[in-house]
């Protein structure tokens, strides 16, 4: 149960709710009806604040947006939960091609090790499905 301050403080990011749907179904290459809606949730604050707000600030470019995103995701270890989703929306939207997402990879394993771009380069064969026999 989400408290009365709670409401608010959600209530705070209305007006980035059309919005972040909207720049969420373009990052993420999903139709916009697919997005949940639900005040107060995660997926609520991903949709008002992460894509209403941050993938809508200046100074990077949605392609260098996603490229930041891959990498902490990567490093983070998130790449079975949500590295899959960010690979295909980057591939699927053209913002990065698969030669480009292994580059990456190349330049990750110089800077945060081996083992973390090999998992990125597996999620760009699987997405190609490059590499499968």
């Amino acid at each position: 149960m989400v408290s009365e301050a709670g409401e608010e403080r959600t209530d705070n990011f209305r007006h980035l709710e059309e919005l972040g749907r909207a720049t969420m179904a373009e990052v993420m290459c999903v139709p916009e009806d697919s997005i949940p809606v639900g005040t107060g949730t995660i997926d609520d604050l991903a949709t008002k604040v992460v894509f209403g707000d941050l993938w809508n600030r200046p100074g990077l470019s949605r392609r260098e947006r996603r490229i930041v995103t891959l990498t902490v995701l990567t490093m983070l270890g998130r790449d079975r939960i949500h590295g899959p989703l960010h690979v295909q929306a980057a591939l699927d939207s053209g913002d990065l091609t698969a030669g480009e997402l292994r580059e990456v990879a190349v330049q990750m394993a110089y800077y945060a090790g081996w083992p973390l771009a090999t998992s990125l380069s597996w999620l760009v064969d699987e997405a190609t499905k490059e590499g499968a026999e």
